[in-house]
């Protein structure tokens, strides 16, 4: 993997439980971002993405 390939997470609101897919890296850098659903400053990383939901993301899957 090249040392500056991006890494996936995956972030839910801690407020109206929506998830996705972030490319930050840690919690405090995270709780700065507003959900895009409801607004809340509650986002936190559940974890990182497989590699057939980044492929998804790319690649049309679903």
């Amino acid at each position: 993997m090249e040392a500056n390939a991006l890494t996936y997470n995956r972030c839910a609101c801690q407020k109206c439980g929506s998830q996705y897919a972030t490319v930050i890296n840690s919690d405090e850098d995270l709780l700065k971002e507003s959900c895009p659903g409801c607004g809340e400053k509650k986002l936190k990383i559940v974890g990182p993405l497989s590699q057939d939901e980044i492929n998804s993301m790319f690649y049309g899957g679903g």
